[in-house]
């Protein structure tokens, strides 16, 4: 088995290459610029004759000489953990890296789809699957006390931050009400099928059920933040999501602005009012996934200049007791 890796690249005169590889880089290094690949893939690869063959790879690199885009895409196994900043972090990285001047830099979250649309925006959209999908909440087991809707209060056991532990939790789903209350759901759902499947239904269905504390960042891996009064879907997933089933989202929230939330967990925060000290991961914590100093440094710079929620949102008061 093994990853295999797609390279695509269009040229200035409109003809497109191709190159496949197992395992190989699906992001570029050093400082050559694009250079180094075209001239790899018009060595090895060949000629595209209609659409890319992209769709046995699990991460690949597009680049568009004509429009100097450069995509980029890895399958989750190849994430650390905070794995949607750090992806943003190493497109800002590279986007300032010698060589890519004047280029528009971003990961392809979209996945070997996005790489193929970049290529040949006139292809049409793969169909998304359509199964049902059903909400599953996390483990309330052992650290869940009570719920008190009339003041607004979660009572846990030992420690506000104590369900991260024990709720094995996969998705954190935050709905700000029009009366500016603010309520979370912690979910073992990937994010983006369930919005699609649901639709303007789901915060009701979760509503019926006493919400979480807020989940920090190590936590989760998926998100949305759903502003009833604004009518304002934002979501993010470490998961590849295909043009497709971003389509079927907004069919789904019709009247609905629905975006990609940027910076993952740390843009969820901001986009509640929440601050991230003591729920973003620390610097040592993050060396130890394997992040590098410079992409740290990068991520603390987006994270302290994103934009915060200007309201003042009502959030549920979390109450800890040491009940066995």
């Amino acid at each position: 088995m093994g990853c295999w890796t797609a390279y695509t690249v269009r040229l200035e005169d409109g003809s497109s290459w191709e190159l496949d590889e197992k395992y190989g880089r699906w992001h570029l290094t050093g400082t050559d610029g694009p250079a180094g690949l075209v001239k790899r893939v018009l060595t090895d690869g060949r000629p595209v004759d209609g659409a890319p063959n992209t769709a046995r790879s699990c991460r690949g690199i597009a680049l568009d000489l004509a429009t100097r885009r450069y995509r980029f895409y890895s399958c989750a196994l190849d994430m650390p953990r905070a794995g949607i900043s750090h992806r943003e972090s190493m497109s800002l990285h590279q986007a300032a890296t010698p060589g890519w001047e004047g280029w528009g830099v971003a990961y392809a979250w979209g996945g070997d789809e996005e790489l193929r649309r970049l290529l040949f925006p006139g292809l049409p959209p793969e169909p998304a699957k359509t199964e049902a999908v059903e909400v599953n909440l996390a483990s309330r087991d052992y650290w869940f006390v009570d719920w008190a809707s009339d003041t607004r209060q979660i009572t846990v056991r030992h420690d506000e931050l104590i369900a991260d532990t024990f709720a094995h939790a996969t998705c954190l789903v935050s709905v700000i009400t029009a009366d500016a209350t603010l309520t979370h759901w912690q979910l073992s759902n990937t994010i983006v099928p369930l919005l699609a499947h649901h639709g303007e239904s789901l915060p009701s269905t979760l509503a019926a059920s006493a919400p979480f504390p807020l989940a920090a960042e190590d936590a989760v891996t998926d998100g949305a933040v759903i502003d009833l009064r604004a009518r304002r879907l934002r979501y993010w997933t470490t998961d590849t999501v295909s043009p497709g089933l971003v389509a079927r989202v907004g069919a789904t929230w019709p009247g609905w602005k629905v975006e990609r939330l940027a910076w993952g967990h740390l843009g969820h925060l901001a986009a509640i009012g929440q601050h991230p000290d003591g729920l973003s991961m620390t610097d040592a914590e993050l060396r130890e996934a394997g992040w590098d100093d410079e992409l740290i440094t990068i991520r603390n710079r987006a994270r302290d200049t994103l934009r915060t929620e200007p309201r003042r949102l009502l959030s549920p008061r979390v109450r800890v007791v040491d009940r066995s």
